[in-house]
């Protein structure tokens, strides 16, 4: 028997999303109770909308007033079930035929919020595959409605089903983790991760004895198509195999792209801006590459993204079929966004509220300061840089040319009265030289140390932009 609640509170539904609106005294036919965060699934009776609804707003019927609901619909339930034999979406005829939406089911790498419950009339219809399930979703992956006592029975039987589209409640990527349709048991050991207790806060936990590091090296011209298309390639060696691989810019972006698509609660650091005038200046490469070595030592370090698959197969792989092989089982990876939160163990300590709040309280207030003083201190560095590289330099340069013009004077008058002493002029030329050097010194300078510390903070600073 189905299960029938009545609304005790009126609730407006937000416009585009899968919410419904319900009024005081509405009826209405629960299909689903797990949706989570204190929504239910439901068909009201009275305008025949289907949607979420919070729960709290609802009391359950007794079995009595259930019973009367919901037989004055058997007779029309046995003929929609035969009238919609083969269709997932009931409510399909409300759509023209050539809806962007059904075009967007058959895409394989989709996947939807469509919920649909599951039919004890149409248990023949629902035991196999429907025609447009292209992501493979259907009513066999539903978890099981809780049984509460006798007013909500495990199994409910619903009249109609429905297609629920994407909102903001339900997004495309988080859908399978939301709907808690995803299977943790099907995760390889390394992308498992745990939260674990350090002392007075949480952290990810560290691989101990697994550290290791990788030197981005050697950049050199290459070309394909018979030189028809030159590039940079950066040898990159891991310390675990010390085995060199080839890797191009472009290679670098696909791995970017990869980590910002599967650790959505990890800030991924950036990859040095692309650039198209003077990209194979010796200047330019070398900067690169120590651009590329600050991502890289990020990576290694970090306790997640280092023993990441994809991040594995970058490193590693030197065969060019293997290389494709892995590039498109990383693409096709169902474990990303908001779905790898299946792979997060968190501690088996519940903790307090009033204890988060103050710690999230704390981190945003961190992040605020931090994201300020980063970027306060990144334009200092970039500052000192060029007044090092420039007005410095041409200051203690101006100084060296002051002196060397002093000393040609004074040659001239030391050829028109020779002297057995030494050279005066060539006393006052060497002061001169000492600035001019100095010059350059200030000019080299920034490479050793403000250019350095500048490529550190860009890479913070847009850590810290990406937590708001």
């Amino acid at each position: 028997m189905a299960s029938y609640v009545r609304a005790l509170y009126e609730f407006s539904g937000e416009p585009g999303t899968s919410e419904i609106s319900i009024s005081v005294g509405d009826v209405l036919q629960v299909t689903r109770t797990d949706v989570g965060e204190g929504w239910w699934e439901g068909k009201n009776k009275n305008t025949g909308s289907v949607g979420l609804f919070p729960a709290a707003y609802v009391e359950v019927m007794s079995a009595v007033e259930a019973k009367h609901h919901q037989q004055p619909h058997v007779s029309q339930s046995v003929s929609d079930s035969h009238h919609n034999t083969g269709r997932y979406d009931s409510t399909a005829d409300d759509y023209n035929d050539g809806d962007d939406w059904e075009d967007d089911w058959d895409d394989d790498n989709d996947t939807y919020s469509e919920i649909g419950p599951s039919n004890s009339i149409n248990s023949k219809i629902t035991d196999k595959p429907f025609p447009h399930s292209g992501s493979n979703y259907d009513n066999r992956h539903l978890p099981a409605t809780p049984n509460e006592d006798n007013s909500l029975p495990a199994t409910l039987s619903g009249n109609n089903t429905s297609t629920l589209k994407k909102s903001s409640m339900f997004g495309k990527s988080s859908d399978s983790f939301i709907l808690g349709l995803g299977n943790k048991d099907k995760l390889p050991d390394n992308e498992l991760v745990k939260i674990v207790p350090n002392d007075t806060y949480y952290q990810w936990q560290t691989n101990e004895g697994h550290s290791y590091s990788v030197i981005v090296a050697s950049p050199k011209k290459e070309s394909k198509f018979k030189g028809m298309k030159t590039f940079i390639a950066y040898q990159l060696t891991p310390s675990f195999n010390n085995i060199s691989v080839s890797r191009r810019y472009k290679h670098f972006d696909w791995l970017h792209e990869r980590l910002v698509d599967k650790f959505c609660l990890i800030p991924i650091p950036p990859l040095p801006d692309k650039q198209i005038s003077g990209r194979y200046e010796e200047q330019f490469v070398e900067h690169r590459r120590v651009q590329l070595q600050e991502f890289v030592d990020w990576v290694c370090r970090h306790p997640v993204l280092s023993k990441c698959e994809v991040w594995y197969h970058f490193l590693t792989c030197t065969d060019e079929k293997v290389w494709k092989l892995g590039k498109r089982k990383a693409e096709r990876d169902t474990y990303v966004g908001i779905t790898y939160c299946w792979a997060i163990s968190p501690p088996e300590k519940q903790l307090l509220q009033s204890f988060v709040d103050s710690q999230m309280d704390s981190c945003s207030h961190f992040i605020h300061m931090m994201d300020v003083s980063v970027r306060n201190l990144l334009a200092i560095s970039n500052d000192m840089a060029k007044k090092c590289q420039s007005q410095s330099k041409k200051e203690f340069q101006r100084i060296g040319d002051g002196f060397s013009d002093l000393s040609k004077s004074l040659a001239i008058d030391e050829r028109r009265v020779p002297s057995g002493n030494k050279s005066l002029a060539d006393s006052v030329s060497k002061v001169g030289d000492i600035f001019c050097t100095i010059g350059q010194h200030f000019g080299d300078q920034p490479k050793l140390d403000w250019i350095p510390f500048s490529d550190r903070l860009h890479i913070y600073s847009s850590v810290c932009s990406m937590l708001f």
